[in-house]
């Protein structure tokens, strides 16, 4: 694939509440702690980037569909390192930090695996890259779309093309369907269920479904088994929602691939929708860190992607964010 040598910097609608002001910042790697959005470069002409995580102490991990390499980009820095190399016919979506086991978890699709299953749950070891273990999803047709961790050792996966939430229980030896409904039903092959979030204080995780811009609830029963999966109405549609992040106990942050970053303010079993920056190309996922959010550009509706694709930083106030 060919690909245009340009620097994009994107400009950013930084905001909270109804208001508004544009920023553009055109110095490329800037401060990791500055006070406006920049953007971090991500080496390659194909890195086509997806997935994104954040350690406990600012480090981001960075995942390709293009070569299927993760890159970690330490605290305080720029630049990014090969975490785990790139292959050939393999990529990588959604991913979580796993601190406590020292892990990585990565959803994977490995098409030299076709006709068997080819899309997996692995696990990384953080400190190297080693590959610890991998998890074929359930089913001749599943996709790892993206990936949580709860505070018992449960790791969560969104299957997009199963419209399923799997569960790896802790200790378990394989991925089992913990959550399905009707609600997530879509035409086969659809982008359906994506971003998941796990809400500790409530105990329940949030998902997004991209074909439809639907927010669903689904609590966590005292069992470990799933409650019935609950629609949260946005006051303005969300439009093909991807990754999603918890700020505090009744907001969360999501991206969307039609350009926005948005924040959702959660009351009384409804969403209101503030826009925190927009003109984005095809942002993914996001991960917080340094009060900020790390926005993918993923570029995939882009005819000619821009390069090097890039990381963006859009800024949460303290009066925004509730970290």
């Amino acid at each position: 694939m060919r690909c245009t040598l340009i620097v994009l910097l994107t400009s950013l609608f930084l905001g909270c509440g109804g208001s508004a002001g544009v920023t553009t910042d055109n110095q490329a790697l800037a401060s990791r702690g500055g006070s406006r959005g920049h953007t971090i470069s991500l080496t390659g002409p194909v890195f086509y980037p997806e997935g994104i995580a954040a350690d406990r102490d600012g480090t981001l991990y960075v995942g390709s569909i293009g070569t299927g390499a993760v890159v970690r980009i330490a605290a305080g820095s720029s630049t990014p390192e090969v975490l785990v190399e790139p292959r050939d016919l393999f990529a990588t979506y959604g991913m979580a930090v796993d601190r406590p086991r020292g892990l990585l978890w990565v959803c994977t699709y490995d098409d030299t695996l076709v006709p068997a299953q080819p899309a997996a749950l692995a696990a990384y070891a953080l400190g190297n890259g080693d590959p610890v273990a991998s998890y074929v999803m359930p089913g001749p047709d599943g996709f790892c779309n993206d990936v949580v961790v709860d505070n018992q050792g449960n790791v969560y996966a969104t299957d997009a093309f199963a419209n399923t939430v799997v569960r790896l229980r802790q200790g378990a030896s394989e991925l089992e369907t913990w959550a399905t409904s009707p609600l997530f039903s879509a035409p086969p092959f659809s982008i359906t269920l994506n971003g998941l979030v796990f809400d500790r204080g409530e105990r329940r995780l949030f998902v997004v479904k991209s074909d439809t811009g639907t927010l669903f609830s689904i609590p966590v029963k005292d069992d470990g088994s799933a409650g019935e999966p609950v629609a949260i109405p946005v006051d303005v549609p969300l439009e093909l929602p991807d990754g999603i992040e918890l700020l505090g106990p009744t907001a969360l942050l999501v991206v969307e691939n039609d350009g926005r970053v948005s924040r959702l303010e959660l009351s009384e079993g409804r969403a209101v929708r503030t826009v925190l920056a927009e003109g984005l190309s095809t942002p993914t996922t996001a991960a917080l860190a340094d009060r900020s959010a790390w926005v993918v550009e993923a570029q995939f509706f882009a005819e000619t992607p821009v390069v090097p694709f890039q990381l963006v930083r859009v800024p949460l106030r303290p009066e925004c964010a509730k970290e």
